[in-house]
């Protein structure tokens, strides 16, 4: 049955000279579901775990994990390969609007680290944006972000005395937990990745980002091993809020919240670039606005620091284009708040995508940790 959907109505959405948007928009405001889903914010999880890990316990976990896999029979093998499938047109923040370049392949096996040793952490910037570029803020809009056809960034949130103005800079010295990173969606896998094996899949990535950050940098940090999507990833993001409730209670000094996932990207978009001889996956900031087109402000889903937010990412994103060129993408803005509510320095990232290698993933934590470092210790300039 062929459904007409007329074109000419009523819409509550603030008025836009593109004609796709429009019809986008329109269509979208009138299916009633979409509209609840926007004032819940329900999206699907089954927990696994509220403890919290640091470093090794990670690596002894999977090691154990591996062990007891070894000695599964192939029947059960194949069953956990079924169940640890993920449902990819389900992810919530999919970015598929963008394409980017090519990767290659590799192999991983094991937490991969980028060579320590060959890697040396960018001194200067290769590229400096100006004073005036920065507040001139069509600029920054179209240089810095890439807006989701269901919401829209107002020109005064890209100020640029808010966005570089905020205090970046931890205040909590390393004696107590200063930065939690976790995963909303543990199961994503990259083109590589044995989905029985903890340790290829974001989560072994998310261990390879906090011990370079803690051996390296020096912050404490803790990795929380979560499990929010292990049948089904609605409901992940109002499930993980619990977990990390939980854990933000038991360490009230963790001011740095990372939210570590992977995008997913039309197959034939490869997201890599090339430091010093060696693939990286490239990564990008994500900020939901807690505003839709459709809805306005979503006062069912109150975010106090949507501004502290937004600049938080900018500064993470500035610091990487100027030091590491072609390493990150576009900030990408979106409607909703992805539980960036609970920290004034929440990060959603996105790191490569099921196209990438283990490896290319592992290798983007060396940079992406120094451009964390520098902006947590107020070294960008």
């Amino acid at each position: 049955m062929l459904l007409v959907q007329p074109l000419i109505g009523y819409m509550n959405s603030e008025p836009t000279n593109n004609m796709a948007v429009a019809v986008y928009q329109n269509i979208w405001e009138q299916i009633p579901v979409v509209s609840y889903l926007e004032e819940t914010e329900e999206f699907v999880y089954i927990t696994q775990s509220a403890q919290p890990y640091n470093g090794e316990e990670l690596i002894k976990m999977m090691q154990e994990e591996n062990a007891a896999t070894a000695n599964e029979t192939e029947a059960v093998e194949e069953s956990t390969e079924v169940e640890s499938t993920e449902i990819e047109n389900t992810e919530i923040e999919s970015t598929e609007v963008e394409s980017e370049v090519a990767s290659e392949e590799a192999s991983g096996s094991g937490v991969i680290y980028m060579d320590e040793a060959g890697f040396v952490p960018a001194k200067e910037k290769s590229i400096t944006y100006t004073k005036e570029q920065l507040m001139d803020t069509e600029f920054v809009k179209s240089k810095f972000y890439t807006e989701d056809p269901t919401t829209q960034i107002r020109n005064e949130q890209l100020a640029y005395d808010k966005l570089m103005g905020f205090d970046a800079t931890l205040k909590q010295d390393n004696s107590l937990p200063q930065i939690l990173i976790y995963h909303t969606h543990s199961q994503e896998t990259f083109v590589d990745s044995d989905p029985t094996r903890a340790e290829t899949t974001i989560m072994g990535v998310g261990e390879c980002l906090t011990r370079i950050l803690r051996d390296q940098y020096g912050f404490n940090v803790i990795h929380h091993l979560g499990q929010y999507d292990l049948e089904s990833r609605d409901y992940a993001y109002t499930e993980a809020a619990k977990g990390l409730e939980a854990v933000l209670a038991e360490y009230p000094s963790i001011e740095v919240v990372i939210d570590l996932h992977r995008d997913a990207v039309p197959e034939d978009t490869k997201l890599v670039t090339t430091i010093q001889g060696k693939e990286v996956a490239k990564f990008m900031f994500f900020n939901g606005l807690s505003y839709t087109r459709a809805m306005g402000e979503l006062t069912s889903l109150p975010n106090p620091y949507v501004q502290d937010n937004l600049s938080f990412a900018f500064q993470m994103n500035l610091a990487a284009q100027e030091y590491y060129p072609d390493i990150t993408r576009k900030i990408y803005l979106k409607g909703y708040r992805y539980n960036m509510n609970y920290r004034a320095k929440s990060l959603l990232v996105e790191l490569g995508a099921q196209t990438n290698t283990v490896e290319e993933a592992m290798n983007a934590c060396e940079p992406l940790a120094h451009v964390i470092a520098m902006v947590l210790k107020g070294e960008t300039d």
